[in-house]
């Protein structure tokens, strides 16, 4: 027997009213423990006789959220209080039962969205006397107002979440406005414990989320950093900007027009008409910019290859740049999905791409059509359909971009293609993490999307075994703090970052400082 089973059999046993029997001194023995350290006060107002409504449990990965949640879960239990779990994703909501070991749900099953409104409400409130829900920087304003109007006014609420990563992608800002009123009691675990401490993943996240740059090791540098067990990596690469690639089109075109201007011909009859002379533009030289005034023009002319050409404009290449071995940043990618990953980590282990953008040549539409390309070939029995300019195939990673209560698929649902019928133009998706088949008709389709790479925003509430992120400068619309955390903190066993670690620096120092107008803060305080 654990100490958690002890303690909550002790508490199962007890006779004595709430208050007297759980005692201070009791609970601090209770949450003494390394693993718990920190969570005492949440777990006395949890339990205490005159209870609040909500409480809310913050802090980064790593600092004991879930365990602490398992601790109160089983007290809640042992007193004979109705838990129920709850989530916004179905990943978030299987993560609980793998951890916890109880039934959780997406906040929409939960509500039991039928018809186009949700069957639970104020007239038809949940039988529960405490909710827990987890991965609470994801709600918006909308779908918590649906929450709080199902739970009953003798109810307890316990909102678990990181305000650091990135808030919801629906209006609002949930999470940080109730932490910022002061009005709800906030309990926030700041301690790294041991077990923590040893992921490489979770230490550069709070590095990063304090603002500090952190020190990745490279495999170029280090080739046994792969067997070594180390869980984050950074492979320093990189892709040539519009800028560059304009510089350098000029510069090929600029050669082109001067050997025109001299063909390798024998010399002819200066009497003949010259019909075969190439038209020759009236202005032929070269203007080079000051930031590409210490380019050497022959390298380009003379480079055979789009790497090749990278390096000759690049005024610094890191020493450890995978440029030396002929791959950009995308050719980076496309060998960490395919092989380098499986590889060293198994067949079976989910890789995710995760990025900041949808555009350029790292953004999610290029970085799927390529994928899909060497991952998903289209092969002589092998079903598929266009969708506008997306080709789906059997056997292809897809994401749902939108809620669709009637498929009872959501936002951001991850899954794979399992058959496609084109005589009715229906399609079959099995969704992680149960494995569900869901029936796509016709009209349904167009909601999917390729999903060998998704955005960061779109990977929120999701873990995955190995996750790749592209970070570079082409991206630096959408470099920030909270970005960069968020996705690191994605990854369960493997966490790989490519690109520049000056785009990385841009992103640890950048803050975003937008404000989302919200009025949620200014209601609590005024309540």
């Amino acid at each position: 027997m654990d100490i958690f089973d002890y303690h909550a059999q002790k508490a199962a046993e007890a006779t004595r009213p709430l208050a007297e029997r759980m005692r201070p001194r009791n609970i601090s023995e209770f949450v003494g423990q390394d693993h718990v350290v920190g969570a005492g006060s949440l777990i006395r107002h949890a339990i205490e006789e005159d209870r609040i409504f909500s409480m809310l449990l913050w802090g980064p990965p790593g600092c004991g959220k879930t365990t602490t949640t398992l601790v109160l879960v089983k007290l809640l239990e042992a007193m004979k209080l109705k838990v129920l779990l709850a989530a916004p994703t179905g990943r978030a909501a299987q993560r609980m039962i793998d951890v916890i070991g109880r039934e959780s749900k997406t906040i929409h099953r939960l509500l039991e969205w039928q018809i186009g409104k949700f069957n639970k409400n104020e007239e038809n409130p949940l039988d529960v006397d405490f909710l827990i829900v987890d991965e609470c920087s994801m709600l918006d304003i909308n779908l918590t107002a649906s929450l709080l109007k199902a739970v009953p006014r003798h109810s307890q609420v316990l909102f678990i979440g990181d305000a650091d990563q990135l808030p919801s992608v629906g209006a609002g800002n949930v999470l940080r406005d109730m932490i910022t009123a002061e009005k709800i009691p906030c309990f926030r675990l700041t301690k790294i414990f041991r077990q923590a401490q040893e992921s490489l993943i979770i230490g550069y996240a709070h590095q990063i989320n304090i603002g500090k740059m952190p020190y990745i090791d490279s495999p170029f540098k280090k080739p046994e950093i792969w067997q070594d067990g180390a869980d984050c990596l950074f492979l320093d690469s990189d892709e040539a900007t519009q800028e560059q690639l304009s510089f350098i089109a000029r510069v090929k075109k600029y050669q082109e027009l001067k050997t025109a201007e001299h063909p390798d011909e024998p010399e002819s009859n200066l009497y003949e008409f010259r019909v075969n002379e190439p038209l020759i533009p009236y202005e032929t030289e070269l203007t080079i910019p000051k930031k590409f005034q210490h380019v050497d023009i022959e390298k380009i002319s003379k480079a055979q290859t789009r790497v090749d050409e990278l390096l000759a404009v690049l005024k610094k290449v890191h020493p450890w740049s995978a440029l030396y071995y002929g791959l950009s940043a995308t050719d980076v990618v496309k060998k960490l999905y395919l092989e380098w990953i499986p590889k060293y980590f198994g067949n079976n282990i989910e890789i995710q791409i995760i990025t900041p953008m949808t555009r350029g040549s790292l953004g999610t539409i290029s970085l799927n059509k390529m994928i899909q390309e060497s991952a998903n070939p289209p092969q002589r029995g092998k079903s598929e359909l266009q969708v506008g300019e997306r080709i789906l195939r059997v056997g292809d990673r897809v994401i749902h971009r939108r809620n669709n209560y009637d498929l009872g698929v959501f936002n951001g649902d991850i899954g794979v293609i399992r058959k496609i019928d084109n005589e009715e133009l229906t399609c079959v998706v099995s969704f992680f993490p149960d494995q569900r088949l869901v029936e796509y008709k016709r009209d349904d389709i167009p909601e999917l999307d390729l999903s060998y790479a998704i955005t960061i925003h779109k990977s929120q509430g999701s873990e995955f075994g190995a996750v790749i992120i592209p970070v570079l400068t082409q991206h630096f619309k959408m470099l920030f703090r909270n970005l960069i955390y968020t996705g690191l903190t994605r990854a369960r066993k493997l966490a790989v970052l490519v690109g520049t670690r000056k785009a990385l620096a841009m992103a640890v120092k950048n803050q975003d400082t937008s404000q989302r107008q919200t009025y949620l803060k200014e209601l609590l305080q005024h309540e």
